[in-house]
C-alpha cells in the first residue's frame, strides 16, 4: 500500500499510542515498531525531538484515509495490538475508535 509520507507518520505515531495503551513496552512490539519504521523508510532524525502526537488529532488525521488506505492501516494496528501475545483491550479501544 503506497501511503504519503505524512500518513506514514499519522500510522506510526498512532501505532506507538496502540504500544504504549497496556503500559507495557514489550520487546516484541518494539521490533515490530522497528519492521514499520524501516519499511516506511522514516528518517530518525525527524523523530528525535518530536513528542508523540495527540490521539485526537491522529484519529481525526486518519479519518481523511481512502478506505483502502484505512483498512491496510487497522491490519497493521491490529497486528500491534497481538505482537506481544495478548490482544489488550485498551489497544483495542484505541483502534475501533479511529
Amino acid at each position: 500500500m503506497k501511503l504519503t509520507k505524512e500518513e506514514k507518520r499519522i500510522v506510526f505515531h498512532i501505532l506507538v499510542h496502540i504500544m504504549k495503551a497496556d503500559l507495557i513496552e514489550d520487546p516484541r512490539e518494539i521490533q515490530f515498531l522497528d519492521n514499520v519504521f524501516q519499511e516506511f523508510n522514516l528518517d530518525i532524525a525527524e523523530f528525535d525531538h518530536m513528542e508523540l502526537m495527540d490521539i485526537d488529532y491522529l484519529k481525526g488525521e486518519f479519518s481523511n484515509f481512502s478506505k483502502e488506505k484505512k483498512e491496510y492501516s487497522k491490519k497493521l494496528f491490529y497486528d500491534m495490538a497481538g505482537c506481544d501475545g495478548y490482544v489488550d483491550p485498551r489497544e483495542v479501544e484505541i483502534i475501533e475508535k479511529l
